[in-house]
């Protein structure tokens, strides 16, 4: 499907479609976030544990080269041999590279969240095919991303030369030093220019994060006309509820209009309004219900209902105004109308009994 111009994605984008973005493994994160985290965890570690660390390589060299006169390599003891370096290296390395993993882990959690796509593992040629990589290559994201290279260089660049420059007058003294002593001071030097790169470029990063998050919102923007179609996907198309709803009005008022024939009477405003109530006489303790009501057409056809079975009209405009605001089909009248319902209902009583 042919991509949208930018122009006509005005629309954010609905949390369907991030949803659907996020099970494709599509995310907005930073790649440089997670190398500048890195570089300043790793410095870190070496910065409370960097004595400990050389000791370990130390005591791992010593060990060697005492051993080494006195052990026969045969390819019978290869393996003991094997056993032996791979466990000094657990020991040494480990540390440092758990250290890197669980930062790495962290630092992706903390941008995207935990997220299980089975969409992004499924093959797919674009991945493997050169003529695909090549248009990354020379693609306006791939010019932003050598740009970006760039300007990291020339910023660590900066940095390392602002350092050198107000130390190299120090550093003919080391020429008094013991070698121990040198590479003491050089490697302070380095831990702090790799610090200060660090942080450098973790301010870097946090830019960048924010472009990116910025970028991935952009490019899935909608159209109106998308945002339409997937509200009909989800939620129905806008004609059909209309006509369900239509229905479901019709149904409602050919069951009120039933009711309308069991009423006990019809109060009238006399043209525009007309509520119909119900009232059983031999519950002393039930209060009138309102049973319909309506306005103009529906009000007419209340009356004409209530005509067809003998049910008696009563003109109390605003008697009838009051119920109709007041009360919904259903329910009991406010009590503040008892005593103009029950005038109605007394005078409609007396009536029978005198017709009868």
């Amino acid at each position: 499907m042919a991509e949208k111009p930018a122009q006509d994605r005005t629309e954010e984008a609905t949390p369907k479609r991030l949803e659907e973005a996020r099970e494709r493994g599509e995310t907005a994160k930073s790649a440089e976030l997670v190398s500048a985290l890195l570089l300043l965890a790793t410095m870190l570690y070496f910065y409370f544990a960097g004595e400990l660390f050389l000791n370990n390589i130390a005591g791992t060299m010593t060990d060697f080269y005492r051993s080494i006169a006195t052990i026969d390599i045969t390819p019978g003891r290869m393996p003991q041999l094997a056993r032996w370096i791979f466990q000094r290296g657990v020991i040494i390395v480990g540390p440092v590279m758990m250290v890197i993993l669980l930062t790495a882990l962290l630092v992706n959690i903390l941008q995207v969240g935990v997220i299980f796509a089975p969409k992004a593992l499924t093959p797919k040629m674009a991945r493997v095919s050169p003529m695909a990589g090549l248009k990354k290559i020379f693609s306006s994201k791939g010019l932003a991303e050598l740009l970006k290279g760039i300007f990291k260089i020339i910023v660590v660049g900066m940095i390392v030369y602002a350092y050198v420059a107000g130390r190299v007058k120090d550093y003919p003294f080391l020429t008094y030093m013991t070698p121990l002593q040198i590479m003491g001071e050089i490697g302070g030097d380095m831990f702090k220019i790799v610090t200060y790169a660090g942080i450098a470029l973790l301010l870097m990063a946090i830019a960048d994060y924010i472009y990116q998050r910025w970028e991935y919102r952009r490019n899935l923007r909608m159209t109106k006309q998308e945002v339409k179609d997937e509200a009909k996907q989800t939620e129905g198309s806008p004609e059909i509820k209309a006509r369900v709803r239509s229905a479901m009005r019709d149904l409602s008022r050919n069951r009120m209009m039933r009711s309308v024939a069991d009423a006990t009477v019809v109060v009238t405003n006399p043209v525009h309004l007309a509520v119909a109530l119900q009232y059983d006489e031999d519950d002393e303790q039930a209060a009138p219900i309102l049973v319909a009501k309506g306005q103009r057409k529906l009000a007419e056809r209340i009356k004409e209902v209530a005509r067809e079975n003998d049910v008696p009209i009563k003109e109390s405009p605003p008697l009838a105004r009051a119920l109709y605001d007041s009360a919904e089909v259903g329910d009991e009248i406010p009590y503040a109308y008892y005593q103009a319902v029950a005038e109605i209902l007394a005078e409609i009583y007396k009536h029978d009994q005198a017709a009868a």
